[in-house]
């Protein structure tokens, strides 16, 4: 065998083998170079399973970071909305009573034409839409929830508005006479006074408290509740007896009369006009005089106190709508003698909010998952208590019509402004405007430090699949440099070899 032969072409072969190795890594480095990966495929990576799993997380999260992205904007425009809709409120109820009662040209004081502006407002700021998704109309998003205000107040011509409905309810609160549903009369020397029946109508004998000597007062008691006030002999002037009535919206007046003789500075002392009566010369004279001066009070009230109240027992009927309600209004006609409530048709009574409208929580109307295991509940209603209560106080104070300029309207004006001053200011607490920004803030809170937390976590996990992929250049610049070193050596112990001849190798 010629081993000399063997020699040679083993020891070309083994150079030829390495430079082909050198080669292929080189080409390999190269790769790495252009790229700035490790390798093209997850086959070359070390710890793959690990680096797959943190890119599944980095997606996964960069996904979550979109939609809290998406939802961002939506939960600053409603808690901006909800803010502006305050301040409305806080500045209506900080103007009402501060004038007074003066009418400008239009028969309306300022006050009402600032609630009416308000009013405007409100509904245009419930009918706000963010990328074409109404965000007050619960899962409707793609309805505006809110009919415009003259809709909502005089109605379209064929279906009622609230000023029909609450004129309907006005009527069933006074009665045909003008006493809030209340029987007066007098016999000899008693007079009753009785509620006409059993029903959520006029004003409730709630109480009596007297003074009066010689006159027995029996109730109020039964149901429906009746008293009586017997005359057994003369009272004496300065005395007194008060009535307590309970009024539509829940509220109560009073209403007394103190006993005047004849000699009284007192005028009309006999006709109530300034909660007096007259002592008569006999005892039924002094009962007619009672009945006299009751009527003159009760009539007195029906149109001042009274209503108001009817006005903002009205608002409640046609306003309160959640929870899949919808707006009552007298069953009648006739309403002056109604005795019960009847849910308005699509057909008769306009339905004043149009969005999503059933018993579910509003919020869970819209939901986001935000992180793993974690979502926020952001949906709102424009029919929720915190706006309804606002929006009834601004439809009562621009349509309630004092326009007479008599001391009646002015009566009627202070009880209208007693009611809706305070429930303008209730923009605190539970089931108010500011527990609404509070719960949309909180949303928007969670949202964002999931965002944040992810972000830190995204970091991390991008080193670590960083490190795992790319390539250091400062390593890979070493590795080419001692590479084409040993190529370049390589050949030329190759081209040593090529030039020798068998009897040169001997």
């Amino acid at each position: 065998m010629d081993v000399s032969k063997y020699s040679y072409t083993g020891l070309n072969g083994a150079l030829s083998s390495r430079l082909v190795g050198q080669r292929a890594l080189l080409s390999d480095l190269t790769t790495q170079e252009t790229t700035g990966l490790k390798s093209t495929t997850y086959e070359g990576i070390s710890n793959r399973t690990l680096t797959l799993s943190f890119q599944q997380k980095i997606a996964q999260n960069e996904s979550y970071q979109s939609t809290i992205d998406a939802i961002d904007t939506r939960l600053e425009v409603i808690g901006n909305c909800v803010d502006s809709m305050s301040t409305l409120s806080s500045t209506v109820s900080g103007e009402l009573g501060t004038n007074g009662y003066q009418l400008t040209s239009s028969g309306q004081t300022s006050e009402q034409i600032a609630a009416k502006n308000a009013l405007e407002a409100y509904v245009s700021t419930l009918n706000t839409d963010v990328d074409g998704t109404y965000v007050f109309a619960g899962k409707a998003s793609d309805v505006s929830p809110v009919v415009d205000v003259d809709t909502m107040l005089n109605g379209d011509g064929v279906r009622a508005g609230y000023t029909q409905v609450a004129s309907e309810r006005l009527q069933a609160d006074l009665g045909s006479d003008g006493l809030g549903r209340l029987d007066l009369s007098s016999s000899g020397s008693t007079v009753s006074l009785a509620e006409d029946g059993s029903h959520s109508f006029g004003m409730k004998l709630s109480g009596v408290n007297s003074t009066l000597s010689n006159v027995t007062v029996t109730g109020p008691s039964g149901s429906p509740a009746s008293m009586s006030l017997d005359v057994t002999a003369q009272p004496t002037a300065g005395e007194a007896i008060e009535l307590t009535l309970t009024l539509p919206d829940g509220s109560t007046t009073t209403v007394t009369l103190t006993a005047a003789d004849s000699t009284s500075t007192e005028t009309d002392a006999t006709d109530g006009s300034t909660g007096t009566f007259q002592i008569g010369s006999t005892t039924a004279e002094t009962a007619a005089n009672i009945e006299a001066a009751l009527n003159t009070a009760l009539t007195s009230v029906g149109k001042t106190t009274l209503t108001a109240a009817s006005a903002v027992e009205a608002a409640n009927n046609f306003f309160d709508t959640a929870n899949g309600g919808t707006p009552m209004r007298v069953d009648g006609p006739p309403y002056d003698t109604a005795t019960g409530l009847v849910a308005g048709t699509s057909s008769d009574t306009v339905t004043w909010y149009r969005g999503t409208n059933d018993t579910d929580t509003p919020r869970y109307d819209a939901q986001a998952r935000v992180e793993d295991g974690l979502s926020v509940n952001y949906g709102v209603r424009a029919n929720e208590d915190a706006f309804t209560s606002q929006i009834k106080q601004l439809a009562v104070l621009s349509t309630i019509d004092v326009s007479s300029g008599s001391d009646t309207d002015e009566a009627l004006y202070s009880a209208v402004v007693d009611r809706t001053k305070g429930e303008l200011e209730a923009t605190t607490g539970n089931d108010s405007l500011q527990s609404v920004a509070a719960e949309i803030a909180g949303a928007r809170t969670t949202a964002q430090s999931a965002s944040d937390r992810m972000t830190v976590a995204n970091t991390t996990y991008q080193t670590a699949v960083d490190s795992a992929m790319n390539v250091d250049d400062t390593e890979l610049a070493v590795k080419l440099t001692s590479l084409q070193t040993q190529i370049e050596a390589s050949y030329k112990a190759s081209s040593i070899l090529y030039k020798l001849t068998l009897s040169d190798y001997l």
